[in-house]
């Protein structure tokens, strides 16, 4: 029975196949092995071809052409099969079925890939890590009243994350700020803003310690990169317990409606080695979802780009305390005043509402400090926001009023915000394009100082 040359080829790729899947299945070899077998059997087919070429030359220079000559059909058959192996061979590599059936032969140590960043994991899900990348590039105008105005360019954002699991029942989180290392604000290239690992075995009942966004009010917890107008608010940014080293309990409980966050923190921001007193700060929240999840806890996005298709709610409440040194006010009438030690006691109140690509949400916040000459000084504030996609997933429109009021005994008197915004999503967050209009009137002793801001800001994620 005669075998043509495409059942040589095939016999030949099947045995080879098969005796690399035992070698794999025994040993795992990594995949550079197999190669260069591969390697090793085409120079092989190669050095064949230089013998028969030169045997054709020891011919013609003994025998002379007419003897040589006989062989030329043999050799051109020769050669020209070699091309059809050569070529058969490729095609068979190039076919989709093919390296599926080699990719069962080699198994490599590690499953790697793209699913909402680039990702690293063991096959039995012990371990993974991915890692994503984000950059917020932004022109702004600042149309200040009394000081000159401002035009620029600006890298906001230049993010580096990993996230993932080890051990199964850990997860955890790196990520870096990195900054341009300008003259003038002698910022630092490289800053560690998140570096936290959470212990999940019990949902209900789960433990976090190292560095991460205090959780007292949603807004600072969100992050930037899912936020519907490009900066927070006022109100937020005077309120706000930023980021802190410490440990934390959290959990969800009947059916993931009612969430739980208490810790205990330095006090004293982020990338401090220690804490500059022997007082900590306590943090209480909780938060109760009305109608389901209302997304992935605390840290879910603000607009509705979800397009929801049954109403979402939630109310939300923390509370904290903290003591801190070295407090300087300025007193109306008084002037500079600074306290060794001053006690604060913050409270938060929310709710967040979507449905049918709108989304509305606000945050009260109340703060007393005491210390200073042993008045109580209380400042509050709160923020309202509104969005709606007039193209679904595609194109909202959103807006923001902000109030911060100090206290009657101090200088500063309120600062107030109203901003309008637009913003085109291409791929949901992680590719969209966003324009601020933004208006703020800083109430002091004296003529009030009115600014107006007008941001264009795109954001890259992936």
């Amino acid at each position: 029975m005669k075998i043509g040359i495409k059942g040589v080829v095939l016999i030949a790729i099947i045995a080879f196949l098969y005796s690399a899947g035992n070698i794999c299945a025994g040993e795992n070899p990594p995949i550079e092995n197999v190669m260069e077998q591969m390697e090793a059997l085409k120079k092989e087919m190669y050095y064949q071809k230089e013998e028969i070429r030169e045997l054709k030359a020891k011919l013609d220079k003994e025998t002379g052409k007419k003897v040589a000559n006989s062989f030329n059909e043999t050799v051109f058959v020769r050669e020209d099969l070699d091309q059809i192996v050569d070529k058969r061979i490729d095609e068979y590599f190039e076919k989709e079925e093919t390296r599926e059936e080699l990719s069962s032969y080699i198994k490599l140590p590690l499953d790697m890939g793209y699913e909402k960043g680039f990702y690293l994991r063991t096959h039995d899900g012990k371990f993974s890590m991915k890692t994503n990348g984000r950059l917020q590039f932004r022109y702004s105008f600042e149309d200040f009243d009394r000081k000159e105005d401002d035009s620029s360019f600006r890298l906001r954002r230049a993010r580096l994350k990993w996230t993932g699991n080890a051990y199964r029942d850990f997860k955890y989180k790196i990520e870096l700020a990195l900054k341009s290392t300008g003259s003038k604000d002698r910022s630092k290239s490289v800053e560690l803003l998140d570096w936290w690992a959470d212990y999940t075995r019990y949902p209900f009942a789960m433990i976090r310690f190292g560095q991460w966004k205090v959780p007292f009010n949603r807004q600072r917890v969100v992050s930037s990169e899912n936020l519907q107008l490009i900066d927070r608010s006022e109100a937020n940014g005077e309120f706000t317990m930023d980021r802190q080293i410490g440990v934390q309990g959290f959990g969800k409980l009947f059916e993931k409606k009612l969430e739980y966050y208490f810790g205990f923190f330095n006090g004293n921001n982020r990338n401090e080695s220690r804490n500059d007193n022997n007082e900590h700060m306590f943090i209480f929240r909780t938060s109760y979802n009305l109608l389901g999840g209302y997304g992935k806890g605390i840290s879910e996005v603000e607009s509705d780009i979800a397009y929801s298709d049954t109403p979402l709610a939630h109310i939300s409440g923390a509370i904290a305390f903290d003591s801190t040194e070295d407090v300087t006010m300025n007193l109306e009438g008084i002037g500079e005043v600074t306290a060794n030690e001053t006690d604060r006691t913050s409270l938060v109140a929310e709710y967040g509402f979507k449905y049918k690509g709108f989304s509305a949400i606000g945050e009260y916040y109340w703060r007393k400090t005491h210390g200073i000459l042993d008045t109580n000084i209380i400042d509050q504030g709160f923020f309202v926001q509104a969005g709606y996609f007039i193209i679904p997933t595609k194109f909202e429109v959103a807006g923001r009023y902000s109030l911060v009021d100090f206290d009657d005994s101090l200088e500063d008197d309120a600062i107030r915000e109203a901003s309008f915004g637009l913003n085109w999503f291409f791929a949901s967050h992680k590719s969209k394009l966003q324009f601020n209009a933004i208006r703020i009137d800083s109430e002091k002793p004296g003529p009030d100082d009115i600014d107006y801001k007008y941001r264009l800001q795109y954001q890259l994620s992936f």
